[in-house]
């Protein structure tokens, strides 16, 4: 259940509801169309194709207090009003907040400005003004509001207090995880991409990293040095490599290797392995993730 909701639009301006902005109608996120896609065939009946989530439509309605303001003061509320939820500052961020505290987020258009009827009689009597916000989110999907991050191929610290070095032997700063593999938790509805970051602590030469259960591979055509760091984005729509070397950003996208793909996250545990042409031990990465879903 939906316990807590605000709406900010491009300019940084928030609306929470609440006490004084009560929603009438929960907000129902359910009911997501889908367009099944199947090809006719010889025979009886057809051939399944694909499937391709549709636009998702919602509406907020919610009663604005009206009966502590003059008809001055609620002029000024309509107004603000207007300028919070203008369709031309689309889109507009939902921030949700679940009864189990846990906290999602989508991005929706406005497909008009708020609808604000007149007619006091069904308005609850002059007590309040009742308000309809239209929505269409072109990305129908929710999202967790944090992201998540996993660690791979990284140094542990080993450095702990009350500190006791033994003459003649030192001590351990700091160990390399032994572990070339790693489990990914998508808790997500659906696949999703995420953020593949290689960070080089000396030579490198052709970091990848594969999934060991699919066999799939990103293998990337880059020497590696000392302080580089490659970025590489598997968000669908948004693929793209980044080499950052002395501070300087540059396009690195025609470096991904013959038959690599883009990885991606399905949902549930996802095991990992990273490996190199040469300098494996001298690389560490990190996936950073955002879990979505197709309903809360």
């Amino acid at each position: 259940m939906i316990t807590n909701l605000k709406i900010t639009n491009k300019r940084g301006e928030e609306f929470e509801f609440g006490h004084q902005n009560r929603i009438t109608k929960g907000l129902n996120l359910s009911g997501l169309i889908a367009d099944v896609n199947f090809s006719a065939g010889s025979g009886a009946g057809s051939k399944y194709q694909n499937t391709r989530l549709s636009n998702r439509e919602f509406e907020i309605e919610f009663m604005m207090m009206k009966a502590q303001y003059d008809e001055v003061q609620m002029d000024g509320k309509r107004g603000d009003l207007y300028s919070i939820f203008n369709p031309e500052l689309n889109p507009l961020r939902l921030d949700i907040t679940m009864s189990d505290d846990k906290k999602y987020y989508l991005d929706a258009n406005l497909q008009s400005t708020p609808i604000v009827p007149p007619d006091k009689a069904t308005n609850n009597n002059g007590a309040w003004q009742r308000v309809l916000l239209q929505f269409l989110a072109t990305d129908p999907y929710i999202y967790e509001k944090d992201s998540r991050r996993v660690e791979i191929a990284e140094w542990i610290g080993a450095f702990e207090f009350p500190l006791c070095i033994e003459s003649g032997v030192g001590f351990e700063v700091g160990y390399r995880s032994q572990s070339m593999f790693v489990d990914v938790d998508n808790a997500g509805q659906s696949k999703t991409g995420m953020s593949i970051t290689f960070r080089a602590l000396a030579t490198v030469t052709h970091p990848a990293l594969i999934n060991v259960e699919t066999q799939e591979e990103l293998k990337l055509n880059i020497t590696m040095t000392k302080g580089d760091v490659v970025e590489v984005s598997t968000y669908d729509g948004a693929f793209g490599i980044t080499l950052i070397r002395g501070g300087t950003r540059s396009d690195e996208f025609n470096a991904i290797g013959l038959y690599s793909t883009f990885l991606q996250l399905e949902p549930g545990n996802n095991v990992f392995r990273y490996d190199a042409l040469s300098g494996v031990d001298n690389m560490e990465i990190s996936l950073t993730y955002r879990a979505k879903s197709v309903g809360v």
